[in-house]
């Protein structure tokens, strides 16, 4: 039987694990997962997915998960006095969520902003990877209904320090 390579992030623990599961059966997967998490309830993404994982991955060699207690984070965007919110999965990459920002649908920047936006944490001094996981930036409180992340558009040009 055939293994599958997959790579996990789990909430916001700043790391990936690498595991390896006989066959691609899903049921098998998420075993995996939710013991490596140890974490009880969780729903289990495709990285940047929007819609937890199914049936689909058993003919694949390799995945990258997120896994996470949440299904939905609620992420607000500040941009020149003005906030933009949306509901994403945590699976959704920071890249996704700016080009929402910079659409129609966010704050409707045109190319010449387009090009130079970038997403940053409030009171950081650098902008956000566009390849990271916006579960990655949230915390699971069990008190909370739904969770937030909150974050600045900036037009800075960082490439020259």
């Amino acid at each position: 039987m055939e293994k599958i390579r997959i790579e996990v992030e789990i909430e916001d623990r700043n790391q990936t694990e690498v595991i390896e599961v006989e066959g691609g059966d899903l049921s098998r997967v998420l075993e995996e997962v939710r013991s490596l998490a140890a974490l009880g309830e969780l729903h289990v993404f495709e990285r940047d997915g929007e819609e937890p994982i199914g049936k689909e991955i058993e003919k694949r060699k390799s995945l990258s998960l997120h896994a996470h207690r949440c299904k939905e984070v609620l992420v607000k965007v500040h941009y020149d006095h003005l906030t933009k919110e949306k509901q994403f999965r945590p699976s959704a990459t920071v890249f996704r969520v700016l080009q929402w920002a910079v659409s129609k649908h966010g704050f409707n920047l045109d190319d010449t902003a387009r090009a130079k936006a970038h997403l940053m944490l409030p009171g950081a001094s650098e902008p956000l990877p566009n390849d990271l996981v916006i579960g990655g930036l949230v915390k699971f409180q069990h008190h909370e209904h739904h969770h937030e992340l909150i974050l600045d558009l900036t037009l800075k040009d960082f490439t020259n320090g």
